[in-house]
This record gives structure tokens, C-alpha cells and sequence, in this order.
């Protein structure tokens, strides 16, 4: 490959040297104007011939892009690569100019060097966005193959003005249909995600995303699926709901949804000193004297948490970015869940010897609070369960996302406890997920005085509550702050099911949330759809049977 390299390079500068002169230019690699599919703007695309090479045939690439692999601002590479979307050139030049036989030109060659394979993902190191968990379980049927990360593709229509017609390969009668996803607000925009069939492989998304006019960006295998999961763009002027119509029948996918946000459930901090009553409230005391949560591990799936934080010492056991082409840099929202969890020193965690697993798949924008998507979650609660997590806590809240629901039921089969915040939308909010899913324990907030936190969300979906309002957490650099939510209240019982966990190690889901419920009291006697079972108590759960 070094070799080939050089004799690449060494081509290209005796070509740009040959060219040099007062009407020297590149204008052998031209820009083409190209009507963009489905009828909208017209894009440039790099048209450059398939090249010769002594020992090699190098296939015709696109000119590298400022977002492309390697280069500062990419996703960079993952799994199985990113996938090519769209037909390409056929490289022939009307202007006469870099022909496809004899030497190319500097530029053409140029492109070729970027189009060579690069490494392969090996873990969370890696920059890209959208990249594959490390190294989780083998999906069913085996590890498929991965294959060399390539450059998208452009996708191109026939003729000015004419819409782009996908190419569906037809499902069978006798196959079950296509679940898809329903196209809501909180989603990406021009962004849906697939899941391929059994046998798929690199090559069946690159298909896929061609006949449907997509960009393919996005292609690794899911351990809890057992599947490709594959993220494709709209670089027309369709629609989300017009994308899912056009693949939803197609015999190679199994799932196709839109690419779903989620919010982190938490409202701003508020001035210290308020006094930790949750301590009291949920028994703490005695519930440490039973366990401590030894040798559980939590996994939070939530924005970048303050590993320097003074009350992490020792709590902190591994740290996953899901969207590593960001920097992973600690928030608010995600320290407080964490320390919740599992503080050590100079605050109280409810499982103080917790191994606490901290994966950023949420970061805040300029204003709002912090969000996630699809992908994102998906990748972390994959890296979380291959690194042996027994509870999951999912602090954040959105729309019902098919493919999220199926990953976490694979969990749950998998013996793990997935607990989530029951929304901060109030009274007349709709079901919040991932809360909602059957498979997981939502949980609601009250207050001191055991009342409900006004601003959560109501339904027959909410499993239990525990403390969530005016409650006292680690902030980034080493601070404190008090803030409220269901957030705050899912960290609370998901320390407490990391206690259970220690005491009886052989417990379900099914079992931790009926104990929960069993242990739970209810002085203000609130209905079942504000509060579930009541508020939990953690030490009359140790004991529980």
C-alpha cells in the first residue's frame, strides 16, 4: 500500500509540474451542475475517470468534501463504513480532457488517494458520530464481515426536473410487514434509519441507499438488534413521510423509522445550601446496611459527566462518547444523574459502590436543554450492555421510537434493569418514552412533602415515584447545584435496583420492579396514574420477597 502510494503521488506531481505555465490550470477535472433528485437544486459533483494501475483497478471517486473521512468536521469511520449512496459518473469527458486512458491528472489522482481503505473502527476512540458500540456482543448468526469505509457517493437524477424513482425490491406476500416508525416533531430532519434483513450485508445498504436516491452515512451492527442498523440522509426535496412510504415495502429492511430526538428531563439548577432530604426519604441509612451496590454496574445514559468531580473517586468504572465527532466535554444534566447514582465522597449516592458507566449520547446547544437521537442512544445502551451493565438509567424523554423499544426488550431479556424518567411535559403531556416501553420502570418525582412535582408527567405507564424536586447533586467543576425533575427521581431508584442487585444478584427486571412496587407507600394516597405504586423506600425493598 506505501508503495502504491508513492507511485500515486509521484504521478501526481510530474502531471501538476507538466502543466505549470502561464495557462496552466486543472481544468481537467471539471465541475458538473446536476439537477439534484426529486426536481430540487442543482449540485456539483467531480467528474473523474476509473484509473489503470500496475497490480490494482482503482474505481472512479468523487472529489473529497470538507465533511469527508479523515478530515475535521467528518463522522468518520465505524463498523462496516460509510455507506455509498446514488449512481455515480460514468467518468467519460465531453471537453476531451483527462482521458481514461493513459496518465490521470494531479487532481483525479488526488481524489483516488482519498478514496483508498482506511482502518477499521476498533472502539469509542474513534471520531465518528454515528459509529458502532465496542466490541458488544456478536449479533445472531455471527459477526458479519466489515468491510473498508468509502466516501458517500452523490445521488444524481436522469434528467433536469424529473424526480428520482426508487428501485424497491418487492417483499414477499408471505414476509411480515415493515414496521414503521411514526414521523412526529421531534425528529432529525432529512434523516431516516433502517434496519437490514438476515443475510445482509455493506453491499445491500449501498444497494438500498441507491435505488432509493439516499445517502447512506451510516452502517454498523447492532449486538442487541442482531442486525445493521443503517442512518440514510434525504439530499432532495422529499419528505420524511414520503422516504418511509417509498421503503416500507421493500423485501431488505426490516424496521425504517426517522431518526427520533430525545430531551434530557431536568429543569435549571437552582442556589445551594437546601439539605439532602431524599437521604431520609428513601431510608438510605438503612438500606446501607444491607448493600451498597458492590460489583453492580449502572450505566447513565445521559450528556458528559465531570470524571474529575471530587465526589466521582473511584465511582466512575468506564465512559463511552457516542458522539465523538463533538468533544466530550462534562454538562450539568448528566454529573447530577451520576452522582446520584453512585457519588463516593463528600456527597451521598444512593449505591455508593456502584461501578457507574457513563455514556454521552446527549450534549446541550447554545440554549435549551440537552438532546439526543436515535443512533445515539442506540450505540450507548449497545456499549453499556456488552460491558456487563445491570441497570441502565435513561434520564430523558421523547416520542415512541420502534427501534429504541426493541433494543431495550433485548436488554431486559438479558437479565437488565432499565429505568427511565416519566417526563417533565405535565399533566396533559402525552406518554413519554423510552418510559412508557412496557419493558422498562418509569418513574415520577415528588417533593419533601411527598406531593407530586407539578410539572411531571401523568399516566397509567409510571411505575413508581421517588424524590425529585430541590434535590441536591454534583455540578461540573467540582460544584453543587439543587435542581428538580423526573430525571432526578429515575437516578434515585436506579441506585436503588443497583442495591437489590447486590443483595440477590439472580433478579430480573420483572422482580426489582415488582419489589418496588410491593415496598412502596403512599401517604397522600394518590392515584395509581400520578404516582404508580406509591414512593419507594429502599431499605423495605432490600427486604422485600
Amino acid at each position: 500500500m506505501q508503495l502504491l502510494r508513492w507511485q500515486l503521488l509521484s504521478a501526481a506531481a510530474a502531471v501538476a509540474l507538466s502543466t505549470f505555465g502561464p495557462s496552466a490550470s486543472f481544468a481537467q477535472t471539471r465541475d458538473t451542475q446536476v439537477p439534484a433528485a426529486g426536481g430540487g437544486g442543482a449540485g456539483t459533483i467531480r467528474d473523474i475517470p476509473n484509473v489503470k494501475l500496475p497490480g490494482t483497478t482503482i474505481p472512479g471517486a468523487t472529489a473529497p468534501t470538507p465533511d469527508g473521512p479523515g478530515r475535521p468536521g467528518t463522522d468518520g469511520p465505524n463498523a462496516d463504513g460509510p455507506v455509498s449512496g446514488g449512481p455515480s459518473s460514468d467518468g467519460q469527458r465531453p471537453d476531451g480532457g483527462g482521458s481514461t486512458a493513459g496518465l490521470p491528472d494531479a487532481v483525479t489522482i488526488l481524489n483516488i488517494l482519498w478514496g483508498l481503505p482506511r482502518p477499521q473502527f476498533d472502539g469509542p476512540s474513534a471520531t465518528s458520530d454515528y459509529g458502532p458500540p465496542d466490541r458488544g456482543p456478536a449479533p445472531k448468526g455471527g459477526t458479519p464481515p466489515a468491510v473498508a469505509p468509502s466516501r458517500p457517493l452523490p445521488v444524481l437524477t436522469a434528467t433536469a426536473g424529473t424526480p428520482f424513482v426508487p428501485k424497491p425490491l418487492s417483499r414477499p406476500p408471505t414476509a411480515p410487514p415493515v414496521i414503521t416508525g411514526a414521523v412526529l416533531p421531534e425528529v432529525r430532519e432529512r434523516e431516516v434509519i433502517v434496519t437490514l434483513g438476515p443475510g445482509s450485508n455493506a453491499a445491500t445498504a449501498t444497494e438500498l441507499a441507491r435505488d432509493y436516491g439516499l445517502r447512506g452515512d451510516t452502517l454498523y451492527t447492532s449486538a442487541l438488534l442482531g442486525t445493521r442498523v443503517v442512518r440514510l440522509t434525504i439530499p432532495d426535496a422529499r419528505s420524511i413521510a414520503d422516504v418511509l412510504q417509498q421503503i416500507s415495502g421493500d423485501a431488505r429492511i426490516e424496521v425504517v423509522q426517522p431518526n427520533y430526538v430525545f430531551t434530557a428531563s431536568g429543569a435549571a439548577a437552582a442556589p445551594l445550601p437546601v439539605p439532602q432530604y431524599a437521604i431520609d426519604k428513601l431510608r438510605l441509612g438503612e438500606a446501607h446496611k444491607l448493600a451498597r451496590g458492590k460489583r453492580v454496574k449502572v450505566a447513565v445514559i445521559d450528556t458528559g459527566v465531570d470524571t474529575a468531580h471530587p465526589a466521582f473517586s473511584g465511582a466512575l468504572h468506564d465512559t463511552f462518547n457516542a458522539l465523538s465527532a463533538s468533544k466530550d466535554s462534562p454538562e450539568a444534566h448528566g454529573t447530577s444523574i451520576a452522582g446520584i447514582v453512585g457519588a463516593r465522597a463528600g456527597f451521598a449516592g444512593v449505591a455508593p459502590d456502584a461501578q457507574v458507566l457513563s455514556a454521552r449520547a446527549f450534549t446541550s446547544a447554545a440554549s435549551g436543554p440537552a438532546q439526543s437521537h436515535t443512533l445515539a442512544v442506540l450505540k450507548s445502551l449497545d456499549w453499556a450492555v456488552s460491558r456487563g451493565a445491570r441497570v441502565v438509567n435513561m434520564s430523558f424523554a421523547g416520542p415512541e421510537d420502534p427501534l429504541l423499544g426493541r433494543a431495550i426488550a433485548a436488554a431486559v431479556k438479558q437479565g437488565v434493569v432499565v429505568v427511565a424518567a416519566a417526563g417533565n411535559g405535565g399533566p396533559d403531556a402525552k406518554p413519554a418514552y423510552p418510559a412508557a416501553f412496557a419493558d422498562v420502570i418509569a418513574v415520577s418525582a415528588t417533593d419533601s412533602g411527598d406531593k407530586l412535582y407539578d410539572k411531571a408527567n401523568r399516566g397509567a405507564y409510571i411505575a413508581i415515584a421517588a424524590p425529585g424536586v430541590d434535590i441536591v447533586a454534583p455540578a461540573p467543576k467540582g460544584a453543587y447545584d439543587i435542581s428538580s425533575g423526573t430525571s432526578l427521581a429515575a437516578a434515585h431508584v436506579s441506585g436503588i435496583a443497583a442495591l437489590m442487585l447486590e443483595k440477590e444478584p439472580k433478579l430480573n427486571a420483572a422482580d426489582v420492579r415488582k419489589r418496588l412496587a410491593g415496598a412502596a407507600s403512599n401517604p397522600g394516597n394518590a392515584s395509581a396514574d400520578l404516582v404508580g405504586a406509591g414512593i419507594v423506600d429502599a431499605a423495605k425493598a432490600l427486604q422485600a420477597k
